[in-house]
């Protein structure tokens, strides 16, 4: 009976793989983390559109005092700020799901490599397995015609007796 394929680098395959899974685990929480600062950098459009459209009614009235202006003012530049920071988290976090990527690209081709290899060494094992079972055939086949031979030859040669009597 012949033995049974094994691969020897199959726990390092197993590795390459928890570790693909933890990467694209990792770039889907990146990914997750840039969609909410995308919602929230609409959520502030809007709020920021909503805060113009309020000022431009109580403008058009035309009565409002200094303090009001120095309140408004501050609260624009508040605006402004906030809106900044969700542009640089959000350049942040696109340049770090791009990293995540770059690493699960990497994991998964490692984890590929290791799986080609182990596919053409089974190929490899299983052309040699049925060379073997080639070879055991032929040596029956070939043992089958000797006997084959022997015993028609005997049988010939006991006739050749048995006509020569």
């Amino acid at each position: 009976m012949a033995k049974r394929f094994q691969f020897r680098l199959e726990q390092v395959l197993g590795l390459r793989k928890q570790v693909e899974e933890v990467r694209v685990r990792e770039l889907a929480q990146a990914k997750g983390r840039l969609l909410q600062i995308e919602e929230a950098i609409r959520e502030h459009g809007e709020n920021e559109a909503q805060f113009l459209y309020t000022y431009g009614e109580f403008e058009k009235t035309g009565g409002f005092s200094a303090d009001q202006v120095m309140a408004y003012c501050e609260y624009k530049e508040w605006l402004l700020r906030r809106e900044r920071d969700y542009r640089k988290q959000e350049k942040e976090w696109m340049e770090e799901v791009e990293r995540r990527r770059q690493y699960a690209v990497k994991a998964s081709r490692d984890k590929k490599l290791l799986e080609n290899l182990r596919e053409k060494k089974k190929r490899v094992y299983s052309q040699e397995l049925l060379g073997e079972e080639q070879r055991f055939l032929d040596e029956i086949s070939s043992i089958a015609f000797v006997r084959r031979d022997r015993a028609q030859s005997a049988t010939n040669a006991d006739l050749t007796i048995n006509l020569g009597r």
